[in-house]
């Protein structure tokens, strides 16, 4: 497994991010949530500061100047029976690296996400105290790329060239959250889909799957 992430996160520009899906019911309800997934930290921090209005920044790295950075406001709505609904929108700032050991080629740039995301599930479960739920998350994605030799072998290589890419972004996530009142395990899964509307011809390295571990901290 750990082979496997080291192997597929060189290999890639973007991949599904792990945001958080706190829940919140109430004002003042907060959580900070720390993990990994394939080789990559993350760490949420999610509060209401009203009735009805949430705060969430998210930040991951895996070294070597690979980085993405979130921050979101949302609405949230406890809907009765532990049920909670939230809607968040907001914006992202990262930046990849992929290269190909059989050119080699290397595929580096900055890139942004603006988008809404639509979280639903339930907190407090009899069994285990556990928390459970869904996301969808849509949004449009732009980037930037350098292609230093990625896309084709060129002996001697060739300046570097660069990419503007406009992508719709498709990604659904669940997570499972077991423990005790304030700390718990976190288990979450997401993927993507990406819709490209520039340089359809040229493939964007993107990880189709993503899985994590880690602790969610309720205060």
């Amino acid at each position: 497994m750990i082979l496997f992430a080291l192997t597929t996160m060189s290999c890639v520009v973007y991949h599904p991010h792990l945001v958080d899906i706190p829940l919140i019911s109430k004002k003042g309800d907060a959580r900070l949530n720390a993990g990994i997934s394939l080789m990559k930290f993350h760490a949420t921090v999610s509060a209401g500061i009203s009735d009805k209005i949430a705060i969430q920044t998210y930040g991951s790295t895996a070294g070597d100047h690979i980085y993405y950075v979130q921050q979101a406001v949302g609405y949230y709505k406890d809907l009765g029976n532990n049920k909670v609904f939230e809607v968040y929108s907001g914006f992202g700032l990262g930046y990849g690296d992929a290269y190909r050991d059989a050119n080699p080629g290397d595929l580096y740039g900055h890139y942004q996400v603006y988008f809404s995301q639509f979280n639903f599930g339930k907190i407090g479960c009899n069994f285990a105290n556990a928390d459970l739920g869904i996301a969808l998350k849509a949004g449009y994605l732009h980037s930037k790329l350098n292609d230093n030799n990625y896309y084709e072998a060129n002996f001697p290589p060739k300046p570097v060239e660069i990419y503007n890419y406009d992508c719709l972004l498709i990604e659904p996530q669940a997570f499972l959250r077991l423990g005790g009142k304030k700390l718990k395990v976190c288990l979450q899964a997401g993927s993507t889909v990406v819709y490209k509307f520039t340089n359809r011809d040229k493939t964007i390295p993107y990880l189709a799957l993503n899985m994590g571990l880690g602790f969610n901290y309720r205060f």
